[in-house]
């Protein structure tokens, strides 16, 4: 198992830093970041930021107002996993906590995240994010297996009742979540199979539980996320609909518990065959880019005739 934490306080106690992947909206990075340093010193003292926007211009905007911080520019667009995955290691924490650049710091988490990481099985902490008029948005979530498809439930009514005064999750929302710098290198961070975006973050957190590291969830790590994210305002609908659904055939293929695989293969046909019949493209070509990325990765091509 690896170390508890790469980088340790005087005391004992876990260091913190923030990382954030950003793409072209430095007004939404300035927006964080002055959250961070107003609510929480100790992680803005060491953040990282990673921009992805392909010709530096986060970097160049915000730079001199921001000395402290160590910015990383990409010489092109890698997306989010990559740039996530470098902005978490290049920090000089042993707890990252990882955000959007969308996102704003509501409460300061590091007491609650001391108390968590105690626990040398812990892995990641997801937050609890709200809209902007305050209500709920996202919290802990569920991870279940319908016809042997992974579905997540996030909803209110989804989440369950903490056990002797913790609440697990099944993963942490890489949007707003906090990991052990050691665990998240050892598994290599989020793995480039789901790029461009989605699913890498529900992927990561079940790698880290194949070694019985845990994922929890603390209502007490509040922050606010913005619904119009780099995604939604630089993809169309129709691509995006593409890329979930394909990213989710190839979280079912690596992870489906083993008694569900046959319910599985008998799924999948089911589905393709009701998208012939509805003449639902998007599923057809998410389907045959799951099965492409998937015969690289695996030699395999995953049953499903096409």
């Amino acid at each position: 198992m690896p170390q508890a934490e790469t980088t340790a306080a005087p005391g004992g106690q876990p260091t913190f830093g923030a990382a954030f992947p950003a793409y072209k909206n430095a007004a939404n990075l300035r927006r964080c970041l002055k959250s961070l340093a107003r609510i929480s010193p100790p992680l803005f003292q060491r953040t990282v930021v990673v921009d992805d926007s392909g010709n530096g211009e986060v970097t160049a905007a915000l730079r001199r107002e921001y000395p402290v911080i160590t910015w990383i520019v990409h010489e092109r667009n890698l997306g989010f996993g990559p740039s996530a995955t470098e902005a978490v290691t290049s920090c000089d924490a042993g707890i990252v906590v990882l955000l959007n650049d969308d996102v704003t710091l509501l409460t300061d988490p590091c007491a609650a995240l001391s108390e968590l990481f105690r626990d040398e099985n812990l892995f990641a902490v997801t937050f609890q994010s709200q809209h902007a008029d305050g209500s709920f948005r996202e919290g802990a979530k569920r991870l279940v297996w319908p016809m042997g498809l992974p579905r997540v439930l996030h909803n209110p009514a989804d989440q369950l009742p903490p056990v002797n005064g913790r609440h697990s999750s099944a993963y942490a929302v890489g949007g707003h979540a906090a990991y052990r710098k050691s665990m998240f290198t050892a598994l290599g961070g989020f793995d480039p199979l789901f790029a461009p975006f989605y699913w890498e973050d529900v992927d990561l957190c079940a790698r880290a539980a194949a070694r019985n590291w845990r994922t929890a969830y603390s209502p007490e790590c509040v922050v606010m996320h913005d619904d119009g994210g780099a995604i939604h305002t630089t993809f169309a609908r129709e691509r995006i609909e593409e890329a979930t659904q394909r990213n989710r055939l190839l979280f079912a293929w690596r992870h489906v518990p083993a008694p569900l695989r046959p319910l599985q293969t008998i799924s999948l046909g089911y589905r393709l065959a009701c998208s012939t019949l509805l003449r639902d493209r998007v599923f057809r070509q998410a389907y045959r880019s799951a099965q492409d990325k998937w015969r690289q990765v695996s030699g395999d091509s995953h049953d499903g005739k096409d």
